[in-house]
């Protein structure tokens, strides 16, 4: 062993350390570099809405009602644009950097306490750095990570009361915290709950807990918190179609709700799809497959626990054909928990389920780290200041990383982690500025931010059926502090309208500026100087094939 191996060795600590120094600029390096795009922009939008109109209880996108999620994410962005007075792109995604740190020190503490620090230390990195979540949703200004950190201490709040016995605080704990998750997210939130208490109270004989006064008090804490939003709302607007919305954003995803070969297709493709999402801690699932798994899973009741509500819960997204990846953020841990207990409590014996882990994750660092060596000459990426430097930086860690990997098998699982976070790091450094300039929301941000400008403090519409999507409206709003709203048709001669070609037709207006958006839309910036044709006298109406209705999003 080299004399770098063996101070490693020596001082167990040191890569843990070297993790966490590597955390921050893993997580915040260029987190705000890209435009808002996908679900981002109405996360965003609602928010300023919200501001906008001076009533935080009734939410709207582009000023039509919005009932797709409660108000409860819209409300904690709105106070980090108020702390911060700033409505960037890194204030948007600030929630996930922070929930995704939260959810792992909660991680950290559970785990440490049943299974030791070392491997809470672990479980919690594993989580941090698994594939999905570093190199995609970490820097994404969505729900899905606070509303899964907010589930899983539902998880833990179950088994750390049940342990004491305390099972009214168990019952009222675990609603409240249900009813965030509802007031987040929706109905997902009953179903976690629901399921992990009928199956955690069958499994442990404690059934008839289930119809005790303790439970019937933690269903009214959640009525309780939940009604007195939706009491407040009912004052604004009727509760119908925000129910009917709530319950139709559950019941599409499910087979019943999409085309049977779409459904027998994703059936099929899950159990790949789930290893390569989450990969490569998945790799670890094979030191499940031995004799007697089941018996070591037993005779550990936090293991069993993690285990069969993983085991319980995943019907939920294996037979549901639009799952995707960040749905599974609550079950992840559960799974890392089982999967780093049996490659540790097996390592020393050296079983070939091992010997598989360490053999291909032993020759996939080092090939990855020989195509760090690759930056300096792809030409997408020639222009990034300190090209040559920071190629030596991350190269010369992962090397060194996969070198550890391979000469210390008693700190394998934590050298994983750190190699990733460096590997994150190259990734903001090389790959976040060369998708910047590919990137197709990059212009219409541009546009859109002219757009606000050129009308700030003066009437804005969008005219008719004219589809304006939500990056380009959140844009439009955030620099004109007021809601963009839809008129169907011209009454103010003072008022900017944001038109489509094909309504232009006929009229006589004064064109200010024009841009294209997604799916080829064609945008005018207009003042009409005529009225509105009578009906049936002017123009046809634009093609509705592609229309996308502003009130339908996830």
């Amino acid at each position: 062993m080299s004399s770098f191996a063996s101070w490693f060795q020596q001082r167990p600590w040191a890569l843990m350390v070297l993790c966490l120094l590597v955390l921050g600029p893993a997580l915040f390096i260029h987190l705000g570099l890209l435009p808002l795009q996908v679900d981002e922009p109405i996360r965003a939008l609602v928010a300023l809405e919200l501001k906008d109109s001076g009533n935080y209880f009734v939410s709207t996108l582009q000023g039509v009602y919005y009932y797709n999620k409660p108000p409860l994410y819209n409300w904690l962005l709105l106070g980090l644009f108020n702390l911060t007075g700033s409505q960037s792109e890194l204030v948007v995604r600030l929630p996930t950097v922070l929930s995704l740190l939260g959810y792992a020190a909660t991680l950290f503490a559970v785990v440490r306490r049943y299974l030791g620090p070392r491997l809470g230390f672990v479980a919690a990195f594993a989580f941090i750095t698994c594939g999905r979540m570093l190199f995609y949703d970490a820097f994404q200004g969505l729900i899905d990570t606070l509303h899964a950190w907010v589930t899983y201490l539902g998880f833990a709040a179950v088994f750390y009361f049940a342990e004491k016995g305390q099972w009214r605080r168990l019952f009222a704990i675990t609603y409240a915290l249900t009813a965030v998750g509802f007031m987040l997210k929706g109905l997902p939130s009953i179903a976690f709950q629901g399921i992990t208490l009928v199956v955690f109270c069958w499994y442990t004989g404690n059934f008839k807990r289930l119809f005790s006064g303790a439970h019937f008090l933690g269903i009214g804490v959640f009525v309780a918190l939940v009604g007195s939003y939706f009491l407040v709302y009912s004052r604004y607007n009727s509760l119908h179609d925000y129910f009917y919305t709530l319950w139709d954003q559950s019941s599409q995803r499910t087979v019943a709700a999409q085309p049977l070969l779409k459904s027998v297709r994703h059936v099929l493709a899950y159990p790949f799809d789930f290893l390569g999402w989450f990969a490569p801690w998945t790799l670890l699932v094979v030191c499940l497959v031995r004799r007697g798994w089941w018996q070591v899973v037993q005779a550990h009741p936090f293991l069993k626990f993690n285990a069969v509500i993983f085991l319980a819960l995943t019907p939920i997204f294996w037979l549901s054909p639009a799952t995707i990846p960040r749905y599974l953020f609550p079950l992840i841990p559960l799974l890392i928990t089982v999967m780093i207990y049996f490659y540790d409590h097996f390592q020393a014996q050296r079983p070939w389920q091992n010997r598989v882990v360490d053999g291909v994750l032993t020759l996939v660092l080092a090939a990855v780290a020989l195509a760090l060596l690759a930056p300096p000459f792809i030409p997408r990426i020639a222009d990034v200041p300190g090209l040559y430097g920071k190629t030596a930086l991350v190269f010369g860690a992962l090397a060194a990383l996969a070198y550890l990997y391979y000469a210390l098998p008693a700190q394998r699982l934590v050298t994983l982690c750190a190699y990733l976070l460096c590997l994150r790091v190259g990734f903001n450094w090389f790959v976040l500025p060369a998708r910047y300039k590919t990137n197709a929301v990059v212009p219409y941000r541009a546009a859109s931010i002219r757009v606000g400008r050129l009308t700030k403090g003066q009437p804005l519409y969008v005219y008719k059926g004219s589809r304006l999507d939500n990056d380009e409206a959140f844009y439009i709003t955030r620099e004109r502090g007021t809601i963009t709203r839809a008129a169907p048709a011209p009454t103010d001669p003072n008022a900017y309208y944001l038109t489509e070609d094909c309504y232009l037709n006929g009229r006589r207006y004064h064109r200010f500026f024009d841009f294209v958006i997604d799916r080829q839309i064609h945008l005018n910036l207009v003042k009409f100087d005529d009225a509105e044709p009578a009906p049936g006298t002017g123009p046809g109406n634009c093609p509705p094939a592609d229309y996308i209705d502003p009130s339908y999003h996830r």
